[in-house]
């Protein structure tokens, strides 16, 4: 919990996306694809931080006060994850692109690594794993009366026979610009309309991103 917390709070001061490697799909997956089934993933709703002025000054009490609070914001609202929709869509174009078959198959996914995602019991050839890594709101380091909405996923398309992940990326979005965010009242007004708003931004962001980046072939 403690290293999770940690990295919270390091995630939400980060100005700038996170960068990682992609493994776009190479001529050889996407010919293996064809006709063969693809099982989506799903997993438990992450924590959500929810940082303010007050509670980040206050280490790991702090940052577990924010997934308190942001859970309890996504919870009384009904937010939802947007890892599911932006696998939805991915799939949607696999299946579009590459003829793949998608399954009611919804296998539950826990941890990060491969490893953890091979556990899974899963009976298609083809896996999508698509995780938000961080969904929060922070106020602007320059600006404490106005917010941004964080977010960033990663995707895998794992061959389940090989054990071999044959696509990977990761998408983040943080906003930069405070003129036109929204106040922390303004966030959470009307049922957090502005939040789902934003959440459905950055995750429209990520499919098209994702897409072009990672499941267009290479």
């Amino acid at each position: 919990m403690n290293k999770f917390l940690i990295l919270v709070i390091a995630t939400l001061l980060t100005t700038g996306c996170v960068s990682t490697k992609n493994i776009p799909l190479k001529s050889e997956s996407t010919a293996s694809l064809k006709d063969s089934e693809l099982s989506v993933s799903k997993r438990e709703k992450p924590g959500f931080g929810a940082m303010t002025a007050g509670k980040a000054m206050f280490g790991a009490i702090g940052a577990a006060a924010m997934i308190s609070a942001g859970n309890k914001i996504v919870n009384d609202n009904q937010i939802e994850d947007p890892a599911n929709y932006i696998a939805e869509q991915l799939a949607n174009h696999i299946s579009s692109s590459y003829q793949a078959k998608i399954t009611t198959e919804t296998p539950l996914v826990k941890g990060s690594k491969p490893g953890d995602i091979l556990k899974a019991k899963v009976n298609a050839p083809y896996l999508l794993d698509v995780q938000t890594i961080n969904w929060s709101f922070a106020y602007f380091p320059s600006d404490w009366n106005n917010y941004r909405v964080i977010y960033s996923t990663k995707l895998r398309l794992i061959n389940t026979k090989t054990k071999k992940i044959i696509a990977e990326g990761f998408c983040a979005r943080v906003p930069e610009d405070s003129k036109s965010a929204p106040t922390y009242d303004q966030l959470l007004e009307n049922k957090a309309s502005r939040l789902k708003q934003e959440l459905k931004i950055s995750a429209d962001h990520c499919v098209d991103e994702l897409k072009k980046k990672v499941l267009t072939q290479s």
